[in-house]
């Protein structure tokens, strides 16, 4: 009788045993396919350019490329320096200080992410530039004569460092304000026991061990600045971007565009690959035991801290939004002609935010989706090959959006032009310029599952398909859905790619916004604009929410 349960219990071992092998090359095939398709657009791009005449890269050698490259390595430079002081000084106030309303301030330093550089660009061009609304301001309520109140130039270096600066210091604020956080306490108890102050505490114990957090967080900017289009296009700040554009757009031979892609690819490889290493030497430096922070009294300086903290929520996104909020009411109650020739009521608005909402939510799952299999791979068999095809599939993030647009605008013209110019195509290229995000994200909500649960429902005799349905997705529930929102709203504010690939008559928002402030009818961008940061902001609190839901029922499961 027990030499029967015996042979029983180890065939249903043996059984479990092949099944988990089928399904392990099956999930190794499915990962290595997502890799390949993911490196498509980047080889197709580098031999594109090197299939270019010898005279085409001996011109922009000459005449182009040293002038981008100074100029996108500035403004990459300047907007990391900002970036970082904004974010580092904001999370230490809200984090480490007795700062009012930490829990408010908290939520509204994170928002920012969901308004568009370009947006903001647009904001300040209305308020700044002359003619604009403080000019006016000047004229009518000081008594300036027209073009004699001095106002600060924006279409610059430093403008455009500004804008950007405004709109991606949550890259840093987020992660420093985690480990913050999560430091432990008796660090800091220990250094004042040895006699050093407060101060000299948090410059040389507090400050060190948040730095691999904004370095990585500094790393995203980095890769936000080198790939941003729309803000340099409105400010005129001629970058590698909208050079690439420009060629794209004007010429029948795009190989110059695919040269100044590949030169921009070179530069942005290297900021990827330290972004991964901060990333990973992240993960080891915040697993501390958690202790409630000894908050630093600001005593007389808590006003000022105030005025700082409130002055940066203001200008990130009070005055944005103040902004685009006059400009809609001013086009409704008080239309122009030219208002009333591209449609007072903005019609089309509400099919704009569908088409947008739509492809975001599409291709925010898809990317999701796909990036499963690599991201299961990297964590459940470790290894140099897994760490290549994790490579393979972060490449795009080295790839702009505009540079994906253009890949697979020459890529599907020349192979597949029966496609060219679909809605599929559109979807496809949002997928892959997600597709990093996705898999960076998902490889760290699988990581928190153990293996063992999913080895024990092997054993109970599910398959690998049904083990990650019943066990492993719900675990990891949490983690994915911040990938997909983060996803969303990435896709919901892309310009470059839905400009190039969109099929005719398909607008979004984004398209909509550029196309009136590119004919400077800023009343008519604002109401799209307005829509556009209302939907990602409430998609960020209803999904935040439903997400610390999540987290509640697991903890006590």
């Amino acid at each position: 009788m027990k030499r029967t349960i015996s042979l029983r219990s180890s065939r249903a071992m043996g059984e479990a045993l092949m099944v988990w092998r089928a399904s392990s090359v099956a999930l190794r095939a499915a990962a290595i396919l997502v890799g390949a398709l993911a490196i498509i657009p980047l080889a197709y791009i580098l031999i594109r350019a090197l299939e270019a005449d010898a005279t085409v890269w001996e011109r922009l050698w000459s005449r182009q490329i040293p002038a981008l490259a100074g100029n996108t390595l500035a403004l990459t430079i300047t907007t990391v320096a900002l970036s970082t002081l904004f974010g580092v000084g904001a999370a230490w106030l809200v984090e480490r200080t007795d700062l009012p309303g930490a829990r408010v301030w908290r939520v509204l330093l994170a928002l920012p992410l969901a308004i568009p550089a370009y947006v903001a660009a647009i904001c300040w061009l209305i308020l700044l530039r002359r003619g604009g609304v403080i000019d006016q301001m000047a004229m009518e309520w000081m008594g300036f004569a027209r073009g004699a109140f001095p106002l600060p130039q924006i279409t610059n270096l430093w403008g455009a460092t500004m804008v950007i600066s405004l709109c991606v210091f949550p890259y840093v604020f987020l992660p420093v304000g985690a480990v913050l956080r999560s430091l432990d306490r008796s660090l800091e108890e220990a250094a004042r026991m040895a006699g050093l102050s407060a101060w000299t505490t948090l410059w040389r114990v507090v400050l060190p061990l948040a730095m691999p957090a904004a370095a990585g967080g500094a790393l995203l900017v980095a890769l936000y600045a080198l790939s941003d289009f729309g803000t340099v296009a409105m400010l005129r700040y001629r970058t590698f971007t909208l050079a690439i554009f420009q060629q794209f757009a004007g010429q029948v031979d795009r190989s110059a565009a695919a040269i100044l892609s590949f030169v921009l690819i070179g530069m942005a490889i290297p900021v990827l690959y330290g972004a991964a290493w901060m990333a990973r030497r992240e993960r080891q430096l915040t697993r501390t035991r958690w202790q409630p922070p000894r908050l630093t009294r600001l005593g007389r300086w808590q006003p000022l801290a105030l005025l700082a903290i409130g002055g940066l929520t203001f200008f990130s996104l009070g005055l944005p939004l103040l902004t685009l909020g006059g400009l809609t009411l001013q086009g409704w109650l008080v239309p122009t002609e030219v208002d009333r020739i591209w449609g007072v009521n903005n019609a089309g608005v509400l099919r704009y935010a569908l088409n947008s909402v739509g492809l975001a939510a599409t291709a925010a799952t898809g990317a999701i989706a796909l990036a499963i299999f690599p991201a299961l791979v990297a964590v459940r068999q470790p290894g140099r090959w897994s760490s290549l095809l994790l490579a393979a599939c972060q490449s795009p993030f080295a790839l702009p959006g505009i540079i994906i647009g253009l890949s697979f605008v020459l890529l599907f013209n020349r192979w597949m032009p029966m496609l060219y110019g679909t809605l599929a195509v559109l979807v496809v290229g949002f997928v892959f310029r997600l597709l990093p995000q996705a898999v960076t994200a998902n490889e760290s909500a699988l990581r928190v599952v153990s293996p063992s649960l999913e080895q024990a429902a092997r054993t109970l005799g599910d398959n690998g398909i049904r083990a990650f349905q019943r066990v492993t997705f719900p675990v990891a529930a949490p983690g994915l859905l911040a990938g997909w929102v983060l996803c969303f709203v990435t896709a919901m504010k892309e310009l470059p790619t839905v400009i190039l690939l969109r099929p005719p008559g398909f607008d979004t928002l984004p398209v909509r916004i550029w196309v009136a402030a590119s004919e400077s009818v800023h009343t008519q961008a604002a109401p799209s604009a307005f829509t556009l940061i209302a939907v990602t902001i409430v998609t960020l609190l209803i999904v935040t929410h439903y997400q610390a839901r999540i987290e509640k029922v697991l903890s006590h499961s």
